[in-house]
């Protein structure tokens, strides 16, 4: 979300610094012409370059799809799926190093009521949108946390299915090298820390796991960059 905060409208500094009164207002802002700054600032780092495609990957995009698909109605988004309780905690962690460089960490107890809390909120947020527009279903690329984790170049064998990519032996050999040498990708390895979370996370452990956000990749052509003024 590095691109919205120079529009002052981002989900960046909901994660730095925690002020409950901007993140309200910032959800209950127009986004549509924060994603037109996007579109216009993808279009000026794209000029000479040939590639045709652009991936983002941030799950904040998920408080502004309709926004986002209406500056690129050609996005496929994947959405990765795992375990509410295993999110907070990776979200905990997350926001406790963010915090601590950025602003004054909270009480272990408030970031996880906090942090639950908005796990939960995009979680609705999500759920919402694909009932509400069921016409981009197709956009939707579903994977597992679990299949992910077990069989990572399957997964991305898959969605390069899905988007017409073709998958050099070059590219996959990276890949099944960046993957062997990261630890959450190694068979037997389990992270068994234990943190002290608020009841929160219980009613989470009863949603429908299908529906769980982790994080979400956004895929879509170059906008053109004719007519663009310099």
């Amino acid at each position: 979300m590095a691109i919205h905060s120079y529009t002052l409208f981002s989900e960046e500094f909901v994660s730095t610094c925690h002020v409950p009164t901007y993140e309200a207002f910032l959800h209950a802002a127009d986004l549509g012409p924060i994603y037109r700054w996007q579109r216009r600032f993808l279009q000026y780092l794209q000029i000479g370059h040939s590639n045709s495609r652009w991936v983002l990957k941030s799950p904040d995009h998920i408080y502004g799809l309709d926004k986002l698909l209406a500056m690129f109605p050609d996005a496929a988004i994947i959405q990765t799926h795992r375990n509410p309780v295993e999110v907070v905690k990776s979200q905990i962690r997350l926001t406790k190093v963010l915090e601590a460089m950025f602003a004054r960490p909270r009480e272990s107890e408030q970031l996880a009521t906090s942090e639950a809390r908005k796990i939960e909120q995009m979680l609705a947020y999500i759920t919402r949108f694909r009932d509400a527009y069921p016409n981009v279903a197709r956009q939707f690329i579903d994977v597992t946390y679990r299949e992910l984790v077990s069989d990572p170049l399957a997964v991305v064998r898959r969605i390069y299915e899905r988007l017409d990519i073709r998958l050099s032996v070059t590219a996959a050999e990276r890949m099944r090298r960046l993957a062997s040498a990261r630890s959450h990708y190694k068979k037997g390895r389990h992270d068994r820390r234990q943190w002290q979370i608020s009841e929160l996370i219980v009613r989470l452990k009863t949603l429908d796991l299908r529906n769980i956000v982790l994080d979400s990749e956004f895929h879509f052509r170059r906008p053109s960059s004719r007519g663009l003024r310099l």
